[in-house]
C-alpha cells in the first residue's frame, strides 16, 4: 500500500507513534481523519443528513427503476 511518508515530516505535526505509522501503512488517510476531526457536531450532522438524503434518492430510484424495493424483508422477532 501507499505510505504517505509526508506526514512524518509535516511542519507542526509531531513524528508519528507507531499506532498512526500502522493505520498509514494500512492505508488509512490521516489527513481527511484530522478533517472529519475537526468538525463540529452540527457539522457533522449536517454530512450525515446530506448521506442519508443520497441514500434515500438511491433506494427511491431503484424501487421506481425495479418496482420492488431490494431491501430485505425486517425479522418481527428481531428488536
Amino acid at each position: 500500500m501507499k505510505r504517505m511518508e509526508s506526514h512524518n515530516h509535516s511542519p507542526g505535526r509531531p513524528a508519528l507513534g507507531q499506532a498512526c505509522q500502522a493505520a498509514v501503512d494500512f492505508g488509512i488517510d490521516l489527513r481527511e481523519l484530522d478533517y472529519l476531526l475537526g468538525l463540529t457536531p452540527l457539522e457533522r450532522m449536517v454530512r450525515h443528513d446530506q448521506a442519508l438524503q443520497l441514500i434515500i434518492a438511491a433506494r427511491k430510484a431503484g424501487v421506481q427503476y425495479y418496482g420492488v424495493d431490494a431491501r430485505p424483508a425486517e425479522d418481527p422477532g428481531k428488536s
